[in-house]
């Protein structure tokens, strides 16, 4: 039963405080803590006068409930005598001392945790470059962190599943509240392929100061940080100063000049971050860290895919599970069948459609509408981002400046 006190003593503290760890230093145990008289909290030195009282409180019915919580919805509790505390977190300043989670956490000490995150309000060329980043990093071999949030987040966990690889979201509420609710089933994905933690009790629901505490261990689970679009108020701005004062590395794509979604990031650059154009810079800077774990060479460099998922002695199955036996060509006549040189046997009907309006139309905007007209799909913006991205990383499609795209033709 030591869970419920642990329980206790981090609702007693509260989120994002040092209290927990400066209280375990000085008692061998948050049952020892629970267990000390008023005269006796009165006398620890070094907190204020609010902890004391909140000390004095022994109701153990919410850490009861939340314990009952966890049990019956198979919610993992980690703490700081967990042997599966990443030590990287036991590094930094407040770090947790509760964590909540679900899904499966890999030996995160010696993985290449990469946090990339980003603004909610992002523009379309900083959705597609983050939901690049997030899957190249995952070709590399690289396990993508963010904060599920809308925009920046999502784009790099969406990425990263359409790799095939695992990711892992911190959020900033329970464990059992998904936010945004538009986020439901990337939440669902990315718990059976990774993992959602938090430090906030089940039930705990989303309020704007969450969201700056949690950052800290956003970056704190990671070798290094990489914001990809950040306008100049952005929390994820405070994403990088975290990692910065945890002595990992900060990374930083440009953005246009005078573009305010990508003010934060030039500021970064200006300022002394790493400027990167993408996730091979990343994976040579980091690759000798891990020599056995992060690979270059995986980042497709010809992205084009044949039939056989080859080109040039490359093989990209962990894009796309791409065989003869297992995905057959799109028939002649299928619901959106496209007369093309290119192979679009690996493709779904919403990239093929994406991909048959670039024949005419450039913009995002333009191919959406194109799509609604021609085929009756209403997509989001947000879906047409992600089938052109995977589109670029397929080598069907090029970016071109001003959030333009031009379709390519290859034969088989």
């Amino acid at each position: 039963m030591d869970l419920i006190y642990w329980i206790w003593l981090s609702l007693r503290c509260g989120a994002g405080s040092e209290s927990g760890s400066y209280l375990l230093s000085k008692f061998s145990s948050p049952k020892e803590i629970y267990d000390l008289d008023k005269e006796q909290i009165d006398k620890i030195d070094g907190i204020d006068g609010e902890l004391k009282t909140s000390l004095c409180d022994k109701d153990l019915s919410r850490p009861a409930h939340t314990l009952d919580f966890c049990r019956r919805k198979h919610v993992h509790i980690m703490t700081l005598e967990s042997p599966e505390y990443p030590e990287r977190l036991r590094a930094i300043y407040a770090k947790p001392i509760v964590l909540y989670y679900v899904g499966s956490l890999p030996r995160i000490d010696n993985e290449p945790l990469i946090a990339c995150v980003g603004s909610r309000e992002c523009s379309e060329y900083g959705f597609s470059a983050a939901y690049k980043l997030g899957a190249e990093l995952t070709l590399a071999g690289a396990t993508v962190v963010s904060g599920l949030a809308a925009g920046i987040d999502s784009a790099c966990a969406r990425g990263a599943l359409s790799a095939n690889g695992r990711t892992i979201a911190v959020i900033g509420c329970g464990i059992d509240v998904v936010y945004p609710r538009d986020n439901r089933e990337l939440y669902r994905q990315i718990a059976r392929n990774g993992a959602i933690i938090t430090e906030y009790a089940p039930q705990t629901p989303p309020t704007a100061d969450h969201f700056p505490v949690r950052n800290r261990i956003i970056s704190g689970l990671c070798v290094a940080t990489c914001i990809v679009e950040a306008g100049a108020k952005s929390g994820a701005l405070i994403t990088a100063r975290h990692a910065e004062m945890q002595g990992r590395k900060v990374y930083a794509l440009p953005g246009r000049a005078g573009d305010d979604e990508s003010y934060g990031n030039l500021d970064l650059i200006y300022k002394g971050a790493n400027f990167v154009r993408g996730a091979a810079d990343i994976v040579s800077d980091l690759s000798p860290l891990y020599p056995s774990k992060l690979f270059l060479r995986n980042i497709p460099q010809d992205k084009y895919v044949n039939k056989r998922g080859k080109k040039s002695g490359a093989r990209f199955e962990n894009i796309r599970k791409i065989d003869d036996e297992t995905v057959a060509p799109a028939p002649e006549h299928s619901e959106i069948a496209v007369s093309m040189t290119a192979d679009l046997s690996s493709l779904t009907d919403v990239e093929r459609a994406v991909y048959a309006s670039l024949e005419k139309y450039f913009t995002p905007g333009e191919i959406r509408a194109a799509v609604a007209t021609e085929y009756g799909k209403n997509l989001g913006v947000g879906e047409v981002l992600a089938a052109l991205t995977t589109l670029e990383i397929l080598g069907l499609c090029t970016a071109l400046p001003g959030g333009n795209y031009v379709r390519k033709e290859k034969s088989c």
